[in-house]
């Protein structure tokens, strides 16, 4: 392939190479076998590529008209640019190719999300993962009655799966989802409301080391009555929870501490956590003492060489 400085080059009649080289460019793309699959997240109407750091823009402007005109149902590819920063592991995107936007339409599991793939972290790779926990929940619940709190919900697709399931299985469930990042907040409401679940889901927005906290202050506070809606604005919460779910990102705070709090006797916790068996397995014991019964454990997908995310439950004792 020619170097970057051949595009300044000219022919002898003065005219210059660009379109010539485009053309050989991409003829070589077309038919080169050893290239491999480039990374990707589909998200949507977006996909997100990941190219090795020394790839000539050329070649990835290439490599993306190439995926847009082989996926008609892309509208949009961006590059990914760095890895997931901050305790809100905000991503960092670059435009390539097609339309210019950072709004991603996504559909999983029967619901739909609409958000800013720049402005909060979102996977589509647990999509089946959210699937497995929503239909054990499903089994877990009461008929009526079951207070789930969602931790690190994000713009709420473990909410709603949760709910959407829930329904469909004519169970009646509060889900309380918990996120510290507004924008995800925003994406979060808009979304309970585009999948019809504004009785289903209540918002909590904030810190969740601080939740018993909040939850403490916000139950003291609460409206009394009978027959008042429970909505995504009404605050009348509880401060214990019979399921619990943690979809934490890789962060050194495992957040069970807190999770203890929020919890009594039989409430049943979904830990993510980071790394080997062993380390998860410990990280566990350690935080929660003698407090909790037997620990179920499976790997949930990988996250480098020999690590893993864990998914695990346990019940309190």
């Amino acid at each position: 392939m020619k170097k970057i400085s051949d595009f300044s080059k000219r022919s002898s009649h003065g005219s210059p190479k660009k379109v010539s080289l485009l053309a050989r460019n991409f003829s070589f793309l077309k038919r080169k076998k050893s290239m491999k699959k480039i990374p990707q997240d589909i998200i949507g109407n977006i996909a997100i590529l990941k190219f090795p750091k020394q790839t000539f823009l050329i070649t990835k402007k290439i490599k993306a008209l190439m995926f847009l005109k082989h996926n008609k149902n892309i509208t949009t590819i961006v590059e990914k640019t760095g890895k997931f920063s901050g305790q809100l592991r905000i991503p960092t995107t670059k435009y390539l190719s097609g339309e210019k936007t950072t709004i991603a339409t996504y559909k999983e599991n029967n619901c739909t999300f609409k958000f800013d793939i720049n402005k909060t972290y979102f996977s589509p790779r647990l999509s089946n993962e959210r699937k497995i926990i929503a239909d054990e929940i499903v089994k877990l619940s009461k008929k009526k009655g079951t207070k789930i709190l969602i931790m690190f919900a994000g713009i709420a697709p473990y909410p709603i799966v949760i709910a959407k399931k829930l329904k469909q299985a004519n169970k009646s469930a509060i889900i309380y989802s918990n996120e510290l990042n507004k924008e995800a907040n925003k994406s979060a409401k808009e979304n309970i409301i585009l999948n019809k679940l504004q009785k289903n889901i209540i918002l909590i927005p904030g810190n969740a080391k601080q939740l018993p906290q909040l939850l403490t202050k916000l139950y003291k506070s609460r409206p009394t009555g009978r027959n008042i809606r429970l909505s995504t604005t009404d605050y009348r919460l509880p401060t214990k929870f019979n399921i619990i779910i943690m979809p934490r990102p890789n962060l050194k705070e495992t957040f069970l501490k807190t999770t203890l709090e929020l919890s009594e006797k039989g409430t049943t916790i979904f830990y993510h956590g980071f790394g080997t068996k062993e380390k998860v397995l410990n990280e566990i014991k350690k935080n929660t003492k003698n407090k909790i019964g037997k620990i179920k454990i499976r790997k949930a997908g990988d996250i480098g060489a020999y690590k893993y995310r864990w998914q695990t439950m346990f019940k309190i004792k």
